[in-house]
């Protein structure tokens, strides 16, 4: 004997508009799984980005030395160093993000175009490294504006996330990254003094400058990390004896022969140990990603299969047994014992709790980037770098009392009607 579902217009419309809430149900559980995989196949891409970061932090600092030294030492590390970059393009372009529209990857896609527009400039930037035509300050600027250009693709993934963990985990990540690209340059500075001899006055107040940077990043890092990352971070934060000996000679503008070598690798072989814990993070992000994913299909950790589709044999299954719903349930009985009330109630109950937990976080994170266009306007304007920038905004924080996000958003709304005043 076969059995059927009642014709539509056989139901009352408490069922239909039961039925109707479980399909918007099904379909917020799907929107929500679509989002978690493409986030996580954009951790596996920020993989990639991070590990090509690293490489070109590595070729930084050997064509630092190279021009330093005139062309007399790291040439054969400056050529692996342009092989394992090349790789890691490679390796990349595998992961890419298809470049197909997409309602909330407008930014994202203009920051990887920008991304590899830079990337694109390597070519010709080796050659002038190679044939010692450009500064190692010139050279320096170049490598580090590439490396900026891909870390903004990372905070670009951290700001759009809209899972807290998921967000949590790529606002650390980026946060680390950015102290690491900041240690990086410490180390292209100190490498440019010590290969002279002797440190000018703007190499030490960079230095300077880059400690203090590193330690706001790392500040940040450690709000967010998951427990194991930090613990790791904490063994290694303090820079050992002999990195902090070397950096008392660059920040007081003494003098040092031969030590370019032995700041070079001090500092390479905190970098090193940097990576290891930034490969953690994107473990970690990579974790949150398939336990955020398990925890949609299975509401609070619960063994209960999707909420059927009214086609399922389920829903034949009610309609068969007669069963109907009254007016103390309010729902319809599910496998499992689950009624769709508490399922959507579930629903609604943890994605208040997501947009709670990302409201405050982004709190946070937003007066990172109010920070960062206040020192670009500034950079803009006055033709500072960005230490002098952000010694600008800290300074005038500290001559009136204010913090400095305060002075960044007032210097922005300053900003704003000045340009809204020039179009008039």
């Amino acid at each position: 004997m076969t059995f059927a579902c009642p014709p539509v217009s056989n139901r009352s419309s408490q069922e239909q508009a039961m039925l109707q809430a479980a399909d918007y149900l099904i379909a917020s559980q799907q929107s929500e799984m679509a989002n978690l995989a493409q986030l996580r196949q954009t951790g596996r891409f920020i993989s990639q980005v991070s590990q090509l970061v690293h490489l070109l932090q590595r070729e930084r600092g050997a064509s630092n030395i190279w021009l330093c030294s005139q062309g007399t030492l790291f040439a054969d590390a400056l050529a692996l160093a342009e092989q394992q970059v090349s790789a890691a393009l490679l390796q990349l372009d595998a992961v890419m993000p298809a470049a197909t529209p997409h309602a909330s990857h407008s930014r994202l896609f203009s920051r990887i175009a920008c991304a590899l527009y830079g990337l694109d400039s390597l070519t010709a930037l080796r050659q002038q490294v190679r044939e010692q035509r450009i500064s190692h300050s010139d050279a320096m600027a170049a490598f580090s504006q590439v490396i900026h250009q891909l870390l903004a693709l990372v905070f670009e993934v951290a700001d759009s996330a809209d899972e807290p963990r998921i967000s949590r985990a790529l606002t650390a990540l980026f946060s680390f990254m950015q102290g690491k690209e900041l240690a990086g340059q410490e180390r292209a500075t100190g490498s440019a003094g010590f290969a002279a001899g002797v440190f000018n006055a703007q190499q030490s107040d960079t230095i300077v400058a880059l400690i203090e940077a590193q330690e706001r990043s790392f500040g940040l890092f450690s709000q967010f990390a998951d427990a194991q990352s930090l613990h790791h971070w904490q063994q290694m934060a303090d820079a050992d004896g002999d990195i902090e000996r070397l950096r008392r000679i660059a920040c007081t503008r003494g003098h040092s022969e031969n030590g370019a070598l032995r700041w070079y690798q001090a500092l390479t072989r905190r970098i090193d140990g940097m990576k290891q814990i930034e490969d953690r993070l994107v473990t970690a992000l990579m974790a949150c990603c398939e336990l955020a994913m398990a925890e949609v299909q299975t509401p609070q950790g619960a063994p209960v299969p999707p909420v059927p589709t009214p086609s399922s044999e389920s829903w034949h299954g009610f309609w068969l047994t007669g069963s109907q719903p009254s007016a103390e349930s309010d729902a319809l009985p599910q496998p499992g014992g689950r009624s769709l009330l508490a399922l959507v109630q579930e629903q609604a109950q943890r994605l208040q709790r997501q947009s709670d937990e990302l409201a405050a976080m982004r709190e946070t994170v937003q007066e990172r980037k109010v920070i960062e266009q206040a020192k670009a306007w500034l950079m803009q304007q006055h033709q500072y770098d960005e230490q002098q920038a952000w010694q600008t905004l800290r300074k005038t924080a500290m001559n009136q009392n204010k913090r400095v996000i305060d002075i960044a958003q007032a210097l922005l709304s300053v900003s704003a009607a000045l340009s809204a005043a020039a179009r008039r």
